[in-house]
C-alpha cells in the first residue's frame, strides 16, 4: 500500500465507531488498551484521539496529550490485520510533523512497558531512545529528531 493513501483522521461522531472493531493479536492485548478505553480516556485526561486510515478503510488509532511544552503519544494501535505494512511507521511520523506544526513541544515523548520489545524495536525504528532506566516496568522514550 504506498505511503500517502495512509493518513490521520480526527474522530468524531459520525467516525469513531470504526475504531471500536481494531483488533490487536492476543499477544498484543497485554500491553495496549482497548480503543474503548483510550477513547474515555481521551475525554477526562485531555488526549486528542485520531483514526489512521489506509486504503479508505479505518485501520489503526493513535492519541496524544500536551503537558506544557511537552507532547506525548499515548497510543499506536494498528489493527493486526494491517500490521507489518508500514502503517504505524506512517501514522506516527504524521502526527509528528502535526504536532510541530500545531504546538510548542520542546520534547515529544512515548512509552511501552519493558517487556514489551516489539514496541522498543518498533520506537527505536522511528528515532525514539530511553530517557532513563525503566520505571515500575515502563520505559519513557524521547524521540530525537527535535
Amino acid at each position: 500500500m504506498p505511503i500517502e493513501d495512509i493518513h490521520l483522521e480526527a474522530l468524531d461522531r459520525y467516525n469513531w465507531e470504526l475504531c471500536l472493531d481494531l483488533r490487536l493479536s492476543p499477544e498484543q492485548e497485554a500491553f495496549v488498551p482497548s480503543v474503548l478505553y483510550s477513547l474515555a480516556q481521551s475525554r477526562f485526561e485531555q488526549l486528542t484521539p485520531y483514526g489512521i486510515r489506509a486504503g479508505g478503510h479505518m485501520v489503526g488509532f493513535i492519541m496524544y496529550g500536551t503537558f506544557g511544552q511537552i507532547c506525548w503519544i499515548n497510543r499506536v494501535l494498528v489493527d493486526h490485520a494491517h500490521q507489518g505494512k508500514g502503517i504505524g511507521q506512517s501514522a506516527v511520523r504524521q502526527l509528528i510533523a502535526l504536532l510541530q506544526r500545531q504546538h510548542s513541544c520542546r520534547e515529544i515523548r512515548t512509552s511501552h512497558a519493558a517487556e514489551n520489545a516489539a514496541a522498543a524495536a518498533f520506537f527505536g525504528g522511528l528515532g525514539f531512545v530511553p530517557v532513563a532506566e525503566p520505571l515500575e516496568d515502563e520505559v519513557v522514550l524521547r524521540w530525537e529528531g527535535m
